[in-house]
């Protein structure tokens, strides 16, 4: 009885872990997609940059920065702005992937 008890424990305990959001924002940070050169940022890259309290900037390429909001959901994050919403999957709290193999990194650490 005193085993089950502790599995369930553990069980509860581990289920409370996984709904805890993958990545916390409390400082500003800037994503910055890789495998392009610097040259080429300007024309094909995304940069995302998240705000405490819910606020993020989002380029995808070009020079054009919109403004939206941000919603973290376990390992999903969205971003809608200006009727757009896109998603982003997050793999650990320096690292973003979108459309399955185009990858973000945190550049000010």
């Amino acid at each position: 009885m005193k085993k089950i008890v502790v599995l369930m424990l553990t069980l509860f305990i581990f289920s409370l872990q996984a709904c805890k959001d993958a990545l916390e924002v409390n400082v500003e940070k800037t994503f910055m997609e890789q495998g392009k050169t610097s040259s080429e940022i300007g024309f094909g890259g995304i940069i995302l940059t998240l705000y405490p309290g819910g606020r993020a900037d989002i380029l995808y390429g070009g020079d054009i920065v919109y403004r939206g909001t941000y919603k973290i959901k376990g390992s999903k994050l969205e971003v809608k702005e200006e009727g757009n919403v896109t998603k982003f999957k997050v793999i650990s709290d320096t690292e973003l992937r979108y459309e399955n193999n185009r990858i973000l990194k945190l550049q000010n650490r």
